[in-house]
């Protein structure tokens, strides 16, 4: 499926229209007054950089979403959580970034009202234990509906094809690939669909997965550790698409928590 890419001016890193220079004076392009022709996205990077490359994940995600036609604002720490609500779509790495329960509150609050999430690689590994989940913690794994248990056995990193599903808009039309990435076992919630996936000993793990939450939709995407997958364009593909398909706020879901 090819997701029609807007005309406009070209995006500057910084999330705003790039200047045109004639002679002299810089003219600024303005930005048209349709919002559905440019899509804003905040990128929140947060946590530990020893065991996730998210400085890389940073600059991949600003390179992908530009691409994409979204006006991106990069954000490290969790502080621009607090204005959530006033970006079109929200995209979430962190690595056990430390998060106000008010935060993820807030969060929440944007992705019921219509605001997109995409949520990536160890954002679903929560500071607190399984069985003994903080209230933020609580929130955060029921906005995303997945949260991370274990790698499973070892080893904790491998090869593997990456299967996606051809009947969902998100991931038709693009062919498995094969990355080294590490895994992850998560407890998903009942209500998430399972979008693409690997197959192991134990059965289906989950890859990608998206689910509904109020106006909201949230896809998390369990790639993304390190720039050996930031480099793969099928991944790149499938940020950018996950990124557009969330940005459409949907119909309140019926008996949303």
């Amino acid at each position: 499926m090819q997701i029609p890419r807007p005309r406009h001016a070209p995006v500057t890193r910084a999330g705003t229209p790039a200047a045109r220079t004639t002679g002299s004076t810089a003219l600024v392009a303005e930005r048209p007054a349709a919002r559905a022709t440019w899509p804003t996205a905040l990128a929140v990077i947060s946590g530990d950089d020893v065991y996730e490359d998210l400085f890389t994940a940073a600059s991949a995600l600003e390179s992908a979403l530009t691409d994409e036609g979204f006006a991106i604002r990069t954000r490290l720490g969790t502080a621009a959580l607090d204005a959530a609500a006033r970006t079109d779509v929200i995209v979430l790495y962190t690595a056990l970034g430390r998060f106000t329960t008010g935060q993820r509150a807030a969060l929440a609050q944007a992705v019921r009202g219509g605001c997109g999430l995409v949520a990536l690689h160890s954002t679903t590994v929560l500071a607190s234990p399984p069985d003994q989940l903080d209230e933020g913690d609580r929130l955060l794994a029921e906005l995303i509906g997945s949260r991370y248990v274990s790698h499973g056995p070892p080893p904790h990193e491998s090869r593997f094809e990456v299967r996606l599903d051809p009947d969902h808009e998100l991931t038709t039309g693009i062919a498995p690939f094969e990355v080294t990435q590490e895994h992850y076992r998560l407890a998903t919630r009942p209500d998430v669909r399972v979008v693409a996936w690997r197959q192991t000993g134990a059965g289906l793990e989950p890859l990608v997965h998206t689910r509904r939450f109020g106006n909201g939709r949230v896809v998390y995407i369990q790639l993304g550790h390190d720039m050996r997958i930031w480099g793969e364009p099928r991944m790149r593909r499938l940020l950018r698409r996950a990124a557009r398909w969330a940005c459409r706020p949907d119909q309140p879901v019926q008996n949303e928590e």
